[in-house]
């Protein structure tokens, strides 16, 4: 079925010196850089990672079709490749950026159950899917458009299928100073937090954990599982009705 291979990334030093401050993009110094800083960043996500696979791996038959919008580097697929081993199956990942594609898709070279495709999530075409990954992706989109494409998956997605959704979340102050200090104890100093943060304003709008569940069902999900949470970061398997 082919196979896949280690990333060679560096490490995160792109806010490290002052700089002036545009809003933040995934172009080649991020993607670059991507592993490193999504690792040091996000409190959980080598543990959502490899769960999304596993969870993935459940609802997706021989030959079923999963989606990764937003895949970046694919982390997202090749958790799913890993966990469902040589099932014949086909992963549809789907990133707006070039960099980023150019780089996952020389992590798998060889792995003919994947198509790579460069769009924006939200004219991508969801047909009968039976997995849908939306990992740190519905953050970066204008908070106008969330609902539309997740009614897009839900049309899209088999009734025995889940749609896996991560996101950083609202949370109180107590709880986003523990995710600074989370950021400190990886090595970020206090300018590179402060630059970074600037650049994601514009960029990255986050909601509530409630809000997340009211626009899920909104979309038509009848069943909302928050599986995982950690600080201010949670990850949730929305499903059309349990299986």
């Amino acid at each position: 079925m082919g196979t896949t291979k280690q990333s060679t990334t560096g490490t995160d030093r792109l806010f490290d010196s002052p700089r002036h401050l545009v809003d933040f993009v995934f172009d080649e110094s991020v993607a670059s850089v991507f592993p490193d800083m999504i690792r040091r960043s996000v409190p959980g996500y080598e543990t959502v990672t490899p769960l999304t696979g596993l969870i993935a791996a459940r609802h997706l038959p021989e030959k079923g079709r999963c989606y990764d919008l937003g895949c970046s580097l694919g982390a997202g697929t090749h958790a799913v490749l890993r966990a469902v081993g040589d099932r014949p199956c086909e992963i549809v990942a789907v990133d707006d950026s070039a960099a980023m594609l150019a780089r996952a898709k020389a992590l798998a070279p060889d792995e003919d159950r994947v198509s790579w495709s460069q769009a924006d999530v939200r004219e991508v075409a969801i047909e009968g899917a039976d997995v849908v990954i939306l990992n740190y992706t519905l953050q970066f989109l204008p908070p106008e458009d969330r609902l539309a494409l997740l009614r897009s998956v839900r049309h899209g997605l088999n009734e025995t299928g889940v749609l896996l959704l991560s996101e950083k979340l609202e949370a109180s102050q107590y709880i986003t100073d523990l995710h600074v200090d989370f950021k400190r104890a990886n090595g970020y100093s206090d300018l590179a937090i402060s630059q970074k943060r600037t650049a994601l304003e514009k960029v990255m709008r986050i909601d509530s954990l409630e809000a997340h569940v009211a626009r899920l069902r909104r979309a038509g999900f009848n069943e909302v599982e928050v599986w995982f949470r950690c600080l201010n970061w949670g990850a949730i398997a929305a499903f059309p009705k349990r299986a």
